[in-house]
């Protein structure tokens, strides 16, 4: 599929024009320097094609901080693998010296460059600084606004069109995603060390200092023939020491994002710490939203506690995840990476898992033997059927619904588990519905 990479300067609206051509909120954009880190993959459809677009860091010419170079290296890593730059400018506040020095080295690549004259809403802003954006020696420009979508359009038009006249392949778009799953946890876990294990490359930026990772990054990979795309996401400290509208605040929020729009979350832990309040609290959410969930025991091989310890705390800790498989991995020396896959496996084949109705309807016969406290009082349960995957969804049909509580979902729960199915990794969910009054 053709590549198509962002590259510029800290806070020329890389981001924005990232999320604009993409046509949804992936990539964090506030006026802070700094905000996106790794290299952030999306999908662009127009006119019937597809191809592949990346937002990378902003660019210094010279930096000693650790991460910004880390962050730099990773751009232009992802700026070999195009087929095509987009060098974003300021055509509201003119050029830099950091503008000269990305074009300096992006020449250099002897890659096809379109310069991307942004925030040109107001022409007339833009005329004062033409002469001098102009003289970076790109032949190819646009001026668009990203924020309000002026020019989307021809950009769109001329990327094709210097794309084919390359003769770099095209793929059809086919809305036939694969299932998503998103690494979380609390900071400095391991995630994205986990995630480059997963993947095989350096796709997130690891360094020994927390909250390294800002935006969620994804990576589409085969697992037994069946592709998944994997999604690291930034750690998730309590909300009571995260302020407001800071950039930490976004990428929490797009974490929670990655939630919601996940299939499978693999909650990633840290075994030198344990099972921490904060792990409960996100496993609740993870469950709360319905998806399925592998937790994962990251850094064994640093830990002084034995598995069977661990699992005991586990059950203790979290007994409400019970039905979710516990796996002991070490990032760092890539160990227990096939258990994970196979539990990630398993947890979507139960998480899209559809019952035949006959096993179900053996379960109601067998209710009054296998649960006498459903049958007591005058709460009648008539049938159950799964109306839904993903999670397994189940209709209970019963006399009255006012005679239904939290205790009898629970017992059903373990009943389905117990006696049709265990649905390792899932959640199962519980609707009930009286019946109707003639």
């Amino acid at each position: 599929m053709a590549v198509v990479v962002i590259a510029g300067r800290t806070n020329v609206g890389k981001s924005t024009l990232f999320n604009r051509l993409i046509g949804k909120r992936k990539a964090i954009t506030e006026k802070v320097e700094g905000v996106t880190r790794d290299s952030i993959k999306g999908l662009v459809m127009y006119d019937e094609t597809a191809f592949t677009l990346y937002d990378t860091c902003g660019i210094f010419e010279t930096t000693n901080d650790l991460i910004l170079s880390a962050m730099k290296n990773k751009a232009f890593e992802t700026f070999q693998q195009a087929d095509l730059i987009l060098f974003v400018v300021d055509g509201r506040n003119g050029i830099t010296s950091d503008d000269e020095y990305i074009a300096a080295q992006l020449r250099k690549l002897g890659k096809k460059i379109i310069l991307v004259i942004n925030k040109a809403e107001n022409i007339s802003a833009v005329e004062k600084n033409i002469s001098d954006i102009l003289r970076l020696g790109f032949d190819d420009y646009v001026l668009v606004s990203a924020q309000h979508g002026n020019n989307i359009d021809e950009l769109l038009e001329k990327i094709l069109k210097i794309l084919k006249a390359e003769g770099v392949t095209f793929e059809k778009f086919s809305e036939d995603s694969p299932p998503a799953i998103a690494l979380v946890g609390k900071p400095n876990v391991g995630k994205s060390s986990l995630f480059n294990a997963l993947i095989g490359q350096e796709r997130s930026t690891v360094t020994p200092i927390p909250g390294t990772t800002r935006d969620s990054i994804d990576e589409t990979i085969l697992i037994s023939g069946k592709k998944f795309t994997f999604v690291d996401t930034a750690g998730m400290r309590r909300k009571s020491r995260i302020q407001r509208k800071t950039v930490e605040y976004f990428s929490v929020s797009r974490t929670i994002d990655a939630i919601e729009s996940a299939d499978i979350v693999l909650l990633i832990m840290d075994a030198t710490e344990g099972i921490t309040q904060q792990d409960k609290k996100i496993a609740d959410l993870i469950l709360s939203n319905g998806k399925a969930m592998v937790c994962v025991m990251n850094k064994f091989d640093l830990s002084n506690i034995s598995k069977k310890d661990h699992e005991a705390m586990y059950l203790n800790e979290m007994p409400f995840a019970s039905f979710c498989r516990l796996i002991f991995t070490s990032a760092t020396k890539k160990t227990g990476l096939k258990q994970l896959t196979d539990a990630i496996l398993e947890a979507y084949e139960s998480y899209s898992r559809k019952i035949q109705q006959e096993q179900l309807s053996r379960l109601v016969s067998q209710l009054s033997l296998l649960s006498p406290n459903l049958s007591r009082g005058d709460l009648k349960i008539y049938s159950i059927r799964q109306i839904k995957t993903k999670p397994p969804k189940f209709l209970v049909q019963v006399n009255k619904k006012e005679l239904t509580n939290e205790g009898i979902e629970k017992t059903l729960q373990r009943l389905l588990r117990e006696r049709v199915d265990p649905f390792t990794g899932t959640p199962l969910i519980i609707n009930f519905k009286g019946r109707e009054k003639r």
